[in-house]
């Protein structure tokens, strides 16, 4: 029986742990936060709200947090609030309450958001994160890694791209959850190459060694996945990187961009907050200056180095219309693999290339 993931710190206690004194503001910005992450199981940010709540307080940003990633209450807060049932297991996004009354600086309530959530809102056909919500940050990204096994035909990104066009689901692609992030990528992938994404072959995986596993004995031809998880197979020599989805090229991977190959795509699998609705200009302000601050700690800048992760921050007005226009690359790519109902957007790359 898997126990309830909570998690509550109080600054006093943490900063007596040995948080330097240059990295505290001149006070705790918020009196009381709520930080909750409604993400499945196997989802690439499990148990970020837990960590990011620590270096918060350890930074002194907050007094007290109280972060959750599992079903159950959250101090007054239910996390059937939060969400509903999403397609492939990952939760949709229903909204977020906010609290009548009461200054964000008293009593804060966020949301940790990732692509899944904004991709199984849109299976769903719910209301669309990026109107549900007050965005305000986007945090870090996970740069994705196209690998064969050692052994594979396949010997180039140039060798899948043609097997593709010339039969598009002539080749079987892993990755992790059906409707996530590498599925919505392997989509853009294809359209870019102009083969009919309709056709494509995905083969979805809960845990990241279930999906290594099926392709080392040839369930799939090819994975795609988080380059960080993937460096020690890629160092080993067990698995080759044909290609990686950032702007430029990662320490450790031999393999070029996506864009060097003339796919011009350019994604990461994001990690970020959201806000109430119905937030006032007033806490929303105060809100990303929060989320600013927690970008330039020490403490986050450590824990995203640890974990691979890239420091992408975007806040306020322009996160909300990134996160608008990714709303619509990620609907359309849904709707033409199948996964989606309805699409709005008839043409949202412009990165077809043709043979």
């Amino acid at each position: 029986m898997r126990r309830r993931g909570f998690f509550a710190l109080a600054a006093g206690a943490a900063l007596l742990a040995g948080c330097g004194a240059e990295d505290e503001p001149a006070g705790p910005l918020v009196d009381r936060l709520f930080l909750l992450e409604p993400a499945a199981d196997g989802h690439g940010w499990d148990g970020i709200a837990r960590r990011m709540a620590s270096v918060m307080v350890r930074s002194g940003l907050v007094r007290t947090v109280m972060a959750a990633d599992r079903p159950g209450p959250l101090g007054s807060v239910s996390r059937d609030a939060f969400v509903v049932p999403g397609a492939s297991g990952v939760p949709g996004l229903a909204g977020v309450p906010g609290v009548r009354g009461v200054s964000f600086a008293r009593e804060g309530r966020l949301l940790v958001a990732a692509m899944p959530m904004l991709a199984a809102a849109e299976i769903a056909n719910t209301t669309a994160v990026v109107r549900a919500t007050t965005p305000l940050a986007r945090l870090a990204g996970d740069w994705t890694a196209l690998v064969v096994p050692a052994g594979s035909r396949l010997r180039a990104f140039e060798d899948l791209a043609a097997a593709l066009r010339h039969d598009p689901a002539g080749l079987t692609i892993g990755g992790r959850l059906e409707g996530g992030s590498d599925h919505v990528l392997y989509g853009m992938i294809g359209k870019c190459l102009g083969v009919d994404t309709r056709l494509l072959e995905y083969a979805g995986y809960l845990a990241a060694r279930d999906a290594v596993e099926a392709l080392q004995v040839g369930r799939v031809a090819a994975l795609l996945g988080s380059a960080r998880a993937l460096l020690p197979g890629i160092s080993a020599g067990r698995l080759r990187p044909l290609a990686v989805s950032s702007g430029g090229r990662i320490e450790g991977i031999d393999a070029p961009t996506l864009m060097e190959l003339d796919v011009r795509l350019e994604y990461s699998d994001w990690c970020g907050l959201l806000g109430p609705g119905d937030m006032s200009p007033a806490d929303r302000d105060a809100a990303v200056v929060l989320c600013e601050r927690l970008d330039a700690t020490p403490h986050w800048r450590a824990l995203c180095a640890a974990n691979g992760w890239s420091r992408v921050f975007l806040g306020g007005d322009d996160f909300r219309r990134w996160l608008s226009t990714e709303t619509g690359r990620t609907r359309g790519v849904l709707h033409e693999l199948g996964l989606a109902t309805s699409s709005d957007t008839t043409c949202w790359g412009g990165c077809v290339r043709r043979p």
